[in-house]
């Protein structure tokens, strides 16, 4: 299981991941890695102009995230493009893999983000691909985070509900309560909204880059710390791992874990 989470301003694109990856072994046993890769750096070695970001199955049927990357980055050398250029190309290489497995390939996806060289204009995109199916572009709006994997406890904190919560109250009510008007879920509707409205903490929608890198890491690390202590296995954990592409500048890493990271780990205390 993975979070991953993308905040497009006008400033940049702030990408995020937590570092844990699910391995199926057999029927009902699952290993957990504590130490995946899952934001990359795009293009050029030099210069990449692209980041991006991956959710879901841990692998492309046999193929890394790791390699369609790098093929992504080969592909943007030979034939330079904007962003939404690198998008279909992701698209290219991913069907080149999966197209022959197609229907075993379970869901996973991506944020992609750039800058365009023309206008200097920050863009998004959310692509995925269900299993069995073609892919998926989105384009994400400028002022809004992206949330991918299990938001659930983050949107408690930050909106004061489970975002579940008014639909299952609706279903319970029209279910169990007898003679209920035409226009009861509207009616719903608006109560709801005017109880909640005060509960929420969301503020402006498109802060200057260093804002929104810290508005990425405080929803993954919310719901790392929530899913550590909560009953039954962890979905997410590990160093959390930032990159950013602004305006100005290519891809650049925020916060991301070194190749010792695993070693480190098993090394802390031995002389407590």
């Amino acid at each position: 299981m993975t979070i991953a989470a993308a905040y497009l301003t006008s400033e940049g694109t702030v990408l995020g991941t937590d570092s844990t990856t699910t391995i199926a072994v057999d029927a009902g046993v699952a290993q957990l890695f504590n130490h995946a890769q899952k934001v990359f750096a795009v293009g050029p070695e030099e210069r990449p102009m692209y980041g991006i970001c991956t959710w879901g199955a841990g692998m492309v049927s046999t193929v890394t995230h790791r390699s369609i990357a790098a093929r992504l980055s080969h592909r943007i050398l030979m034939t330079p493009g904007n962003v939404i250029d690198a998008v279909n190309r992701l698209v290219e290489v991913v069907d080149e893999v999966r197209n022959p497995v197609i229907s075993t390939v379970p869901f996973f996806g991506y944020f992609l983000c750039g800058t365009n060289h023309e206008t200097h204009i920050p863009e998004c995109y959310e692509i995925t691909f269900p299993e069995n199916q073609n892919a998926s572009i989105r384009s994400l709006p400028v002022g809004r985070a992206s949330f991918r994997g299990a938001p659930e406890f983050f949107t408690r904190i930050f909106r004061g509900y489970d975002q579940r919560l008014p639909s299952t109250l609706l279903a319970a009510l029209q279910a169990s309560v007898p003679g209920l008007p035409s226009n009861f879920q509207d009616l719903f509707q608006q109560a709801f909204q005017s109880v909640t409205r005060g509960l929420t903490a969301a503020g402006y929608p498109n802060p200057p880059i260093r804002e929104a890198i810290d508005f990425i890491h405080m929803y993954l690390n919310a719901t790392i710390k929530a899913n550590k202590f909560r009953y039954g296995v962890p979905v997410c954990g590990g160093p959390i791992e930032i990159g950013v592409v602004t305006s100005d500048r290519p891809f650049r890493w925020v916060q991301h874990k070194k190749f010792d990271t695993a070693i480190v780990e098993q090394e802390v205390g031995l002389n407590d």
